[in-house]
């Protein structure tokens, strides 16, 4: 409703005549203006014709109910805060309302923060596409240079979590290319640089993601978040585990871990437990007694978490299982985090080469080279190059173990076709 409708409608409820709420300071006349949108009132009027109507001079000139700006964003405030303590349920609903209110009261700038709350509460839920619909809506609204950073940071990473790898990264660096003419925001360049860091090393790019990992601690510790930090820490530390310096890995890790446990977000600490096991396994030797404990920890704090959250713990569960010589225990735990990933794909095909490795130290030869084509396929599909090589690698082996020389080939061609940095998948 505009503000000619709303003075009209106000004056017939109040029962006056456009005579009785002119007098005596304006004519009818003046009145008839306003209300057929062809006058807009001065200050003095709005003040003057909204006592007459006993409403705010900001209601009749807005619509917008005195204090309700101020309800939506302590509402707003209480969705954020259910977001991070795992509330979701409430947390979709009090960002709904406030969507919902902000367009009836014409607030878009409210409107488009609450959609970004929404989609931060949908990837909690691990409602990825519902997630990247609400950030995409939000992108098109009106969100101030940080908040719109982050949003973009927020929205890769959903398209990541999806297996895009390739669209996640353009998202990121077509915004940094962007923004390139003005100083970012130290903690919007950290969170954007950090999500390009899981997108290269997914994608085999390790030597891209380790330059782009110490731009992103660097930002980081300018003055960006304890949050913003102990990502930009976890994602370097990965780096260097590729990289075999693991006890720098370990270090960035600890750190990570130590700023998170101050939070209160069990979800998030009981992920990075996991992480931090993933690092101890991946060790020259492996700490398996440390890493079994990193497990047990992030499965308890996981217990009321999504299926999807605990796969993780699950396949680190296997991938020690293997390491200790227990591929049927590996089968177990590979079924369990297939069967939990949901919708993350490549949690998925992680775990399908994991379960590949099981099988072929089981001797089940011919389900082992199963699960593997189908984590080949799912990595090639989803642009995670390094892994897909892998997997290859691992068929290869099995197929050179019973003397197949020409399979054995064949898959170590797929493998190096895999990181041809110019391959595009289709």
């Amino acid at each position: 409703m505009d503000l000619a409708t709303r003075m009209k409608d106000l004056r017939e409820k109040a029962g006056l005549t456009k005579t009785a709420l002119a007098r005596p300071r304006y004519t009818p006349s003046h009145v008839s203006q306003i209300e057929s949108g062809r006058r807009n009132p001065s200050p003095e009027a709005l003040q003057f014709f909204s006592a007459r109507l006993g409403v705010s001079p900001r209601f009749l000139a807005t619509g917008v109910p005195d204090g309700a700006e101020q309800e939506l964003r302590h509402t707003l405030e209480e969705a954020r805060r259910a977001v991070v303590q795992g509330s979701l349920a409430d947390a979709e609903r009090l960002a709904s309302n406030v969507i919902a209110r902000a367009a009836e009261f014409s607030l878009p700038s409210l409107r488009t923060r609450a959609l970004v709350v929404l989609g931060d509460a949908r990837v909690k839920g691990r409602l990825l596409r519902e997630a990247i619909e609400a950030y995409e809506e939000a992108l098109d609204g009106d969100l101030p240079d940080r908040d719109r950073g982050m949003t973009v940071a927020s929205l890769a990473a959903a398209y990541r979590a999806m297996g895009d790898l390739t669209y996640a990264g353009e998202l990121v660096e077509a915004h940094l290319k962007l923004e390139r003419g003005a100083p970012l925001d130290a903690g919007v360049l950290a969170e954007l640089q950090t999500t390009l860091v899981s997108i290269y090393f997914e994608r085999g790019e390790v030597v891209r993601a380790e330059r782009t990992a110490e731009r992103a601690v660097a930002a980081a510790e300018q003055d960006a978040s304890a949050d913003i930090r102990a990502k930009a820490y976890w994602n370097a530390s990965r780096i260097l585990a590729e990289a075999r310096r693991w006890e720098d890995a370990l270090e960035l890790a600890q750190r990570a871990r130590i700023i998170l446990e101050h939070e209160e977000d069990r979800r998030r600490v009981g992920r990075l437990h996991n992480a931090y096991a993933y690092l101890c396994l991946e060790a020259d030797p492996p700490r398996t007694s440390e890493a079994a404990g990193h497990l047990d920890r992030a499965e308890v704090l996981l217990a009321d978490s999504s299926p999807a959250d605990l796969a993780y713990v699950f396949e680190e569960r296997g991938r020690l299982a293997l390491l200790e010589g227990s591929p049927a225990a590996a089968l177990r735990w590979a079924d369990a985090a297939i069967a939990g990933a949901g919708s993350d794909e490549l949690e998925a095909a992680r775990s399908r080469y994991l379960k590949g490795r099981a099988l072929a130290l089981l001797g089940r030869r011919n389900e082992a080279e199963g699960a593997f084509k189908e984590a080949a396929d799912a990595f090639e599909r989803l642009g995670a190059r390094q892994q897909e090589a892998s997997t290859w690698r691992e068929l290869g082996e099995l197929r050179l173990s019973v003397g197949d020389m020409e399979g054995a080939l064949d898959a170590l061609r797929a493998g190096l076709a895999a990181l041809e940095p110019r391959r595009t998948r289709a």
